[in-house]
C-alpha cells in the first residue's frame, strides 16, 4: 500500500479517554442515541451530512463500500471523502463523521486500548476555529499486531504527542489491517446504528444475547465463517481451549470463505446468509452472528478475558440452538 502525505486533521484529538456508557464494554457496536436525547445533539445530528472516511485501500472497492453505506444508511445524507478532505470540515456546522480513532478503557485491574470506527457529530464551538465533538456511535475493530503495539506504546515513541497522534492516525489509514473490517461487515454494523440512532435509543446488549426465532433456523442453514477467523485460530497451536473443556462440536453447516465472496453474498438483496463476526479487543473478544437478510444481529456473547477465537464459541452457538429447538 502506498504512504500517503501526512494527514490533515489537526483538530481530531486520537486517543481520547472517552467517557463511554457501559454497553461499549459488552458490544460490538455501540450507539447513544438516549443518552443524547436530552443536549438536542441528536437533533441537530440528524440534520447533518455524514462524511465518512476509509483506509486508502478501500477507495479500489468504493463501489462497493458506496453500496454498503447505501443500503442501511438512511438517517442522514451521506458523502464519502478521504481522509485529508476532514480538514475543510473542521470548523463547519451540519456535519458528522465516521473515522478511525482509539479510546483508553480503565477499570480496577485492567487497561484496554481499543481501536474503533467513530461517529462523531461535529459542531463549531464558542472559541473561534474550534470545535465540540459527541460521540455518537462506535465500531469496535480487531486490528493487526503491528497496529495495537503502536497504540500501546505511543508513550514510548519520541516527538510531540501532536506529531506522535499525527503519525498513528496515518498508519491506521495507509497501513492497518483490521480483520472485522469490508464493505459487507460495514452494513451490518451500519445498521444496528442507524436504527438505533433513528429509534433515539442507547445500545444495551447484556453478556450474551440471541435471537429465539432467527437463531434455530441455523440447524438447517450454513453458517458461514470469514476467511480470517480460520487464519488467526490456525496460527496459534492451542491443544485446548483455557477452560480445559471441549464443548460439544458445532455439527451443522459451516463453510470458510474469503472476504470477497462473503461481502457478494451480504450485498446481494436477493439472497441471505447468516455469517460471523469475530472481534478482539485487548483482553476481551466479541462473538456476533448477523443475518444479511436486515442486517440484524441474531447473536451476540462477551467474554471478558478471552481474546483468542475457540471451537467451543462455536459449540456455544450450537446449545443455544438445541436449547430453543
Amino acid at each position: 500500500m502506498k504512504t500517503r502525505y501526512m494527514l490533515k486533521m489537526k483538530q481530531i484529538l486520537l486517543f481520547s479517554l472517552f467517557i463511554l456508557w457501559a454497553t461499549i464494554c459488552q458490544s460490538q457496536v455501540s450507539y447513544f442515541g438516549k443518552a443524547l436525547l436530552n443536549s438536542q445533539k441528536l437533533d441537530i445530528f440528524k440534520k447533518t451530512t455524514t462524511l465518512f472516511t476509509l483506509q486508502y485501500a478501500d477507495y479500489a472497492e468504493l463501489e462497493k463500500f458506496d453500496q454498503a453505506i447505501k443500503k442501511n444508511w438512511t438517517i442522514t445524507p451521506y458523502k464519502i471523502i478521504k481522509p485529508e478532505e476532514l480538514a475543510r470540515y473542521d470548523t463547519l456546522a451540519n456535519y458528522s463523521v465516521f473515522y478511525f480513532d482509539a479510546y483508553a478503557e480503565e477499570s480496577d485491574s485492567t487497561s484496554n486500548l481499543n481501536i474503533i470506527y467513530a461517529l462523531k457529530l461535529l459542531t463549531p464551538s464558542k472559541k473561534p476555529k474550534v470545535k465540540e465533538e459527541s460521540i455518537l456511535a462506535t465500531v469496535a475493530l480487531f486490528a493487526d499486531p503491528n497496529t495495537n503495539l503502536l497504540v500501546r506504546t505511543q508513550d514510548q515513541q519520541y516527538g510531540s504527542k501532536k506529531s506522535i497522534k499525527s503519525n498513528i492516525l496515518s498508519y491506521f489509514y495507509n497501513k492497518s489491517s483490521f480483520f472485522n473490517w469490508s464493505p459487507g461487515f460495514l452494513t451490518g454494523y451500519l445498521k444496528q446504528i442507524n436504527d438505533g440512532l433513528l429509534a433515539n435509543e442507547n445500545c444495551s446488549i447484556d453478556y450474551q444475547f440471541y435471537n429465539k426465532v432467527r437463531l434455530p433456523e441455523l440447524a438447517k442453514e450454513t453458517l458461514y465463517i470469514p476467511q480470517y477467523i480460520k487464519e488467526v485460530f490456525s496460527s496459534r497451536l492451542t491443544l485446548l481451549p483455557p477452560s480445559g473443556i471441549i464443548a460439544e462440536p458445532y455439527n451443522y453447516k459451516l463453510k470458510f470463505i474469503p472476504y470477497k465472496e462473503l461481502d457478494s453474498l451480504i450485498l446481494n438483496k436477493t439472497t441471505s446468509v447468516k455469517y460471523v463476526v469475530y472481534t478482539q479487543r485487548s483482553s476481551d473478544k466479541i462473538i456476533s452472528v448477523y443475518d444479511s437478510k436486515d442486517d440484524k444481529i441474531i447473536y451476540q456473547r462477551f467474554y471478558p478475558q478471552s481474546p483468542n477465537f475457540e471451537m467451543n464459541d462455536l459449540s456455544e452457538i450450537k446449545k443455544v440452538i438445541v436449547s430453543l429447538k
